[in-house]
């Protein structure tokens, strides 16, 4: 497992430096040093505060790690280019719904959604009701 060489590079395509990283992943310069170096192995809790610095998730730098190191760069840069495809394809998607939605039904979605469980169960059942309360009346 090449894992301190994936960190590393894709610290250098994202022009970062271990000072930068280190500050990021809230861990000292010295152990990304050896974390790169291959003379220490990421904790799992270290390997996720690494992965949130390099903008990243740790499945991408697990994948790359178990290819060949001739591979890595070449993988990183595939990922990381469909991670920013997907990023950019949810904030079009989220744009939309909101320019789709009035701003009534933005605000009682937003209200819904923090409703505990139960609480949402009761809203549901009383916007029912209401529904068809309204729709007798209306008849």
């Amino acid at each position: 497992m090449n894992i301190g060489y994936v960190i590393k590079i894709l610290r250098l395509q994202r022009k970062m430096t271990q000072e930068q990283i280190a500050l990021e992943a809230d861990m000292a310069t010295s152990n990304v040093s050896r974390i790169e170096k291959g003379l220490r192995q990421p904790s799992q809790k270290v390997l996720q505060r690494l992965a949130i610095a390099l903008n990243t998730k740790p499945s991408i730098l697990y994948a790359a790690s178990e290819r060949p190191i001739t591979d890595i760069s070449d993988f990183l840069e595939k990922e990381v280019d469909e991670e920013k495809i997907e990023e950019e394809e949810e904030r079009d998607e989220q744009y939309i719904d909101q320019l789709l939605l009035s701003h009534e039904t933005q605000s009682v979605l937003k209200l819904f959604s923090e409703l505990t469980p139960h609480n949402k169960t009761l809203m549901l059942e009383q916007l029912k009701t209401l529904h068809r309360w309204q729709n007798r009346v209306g008849q």
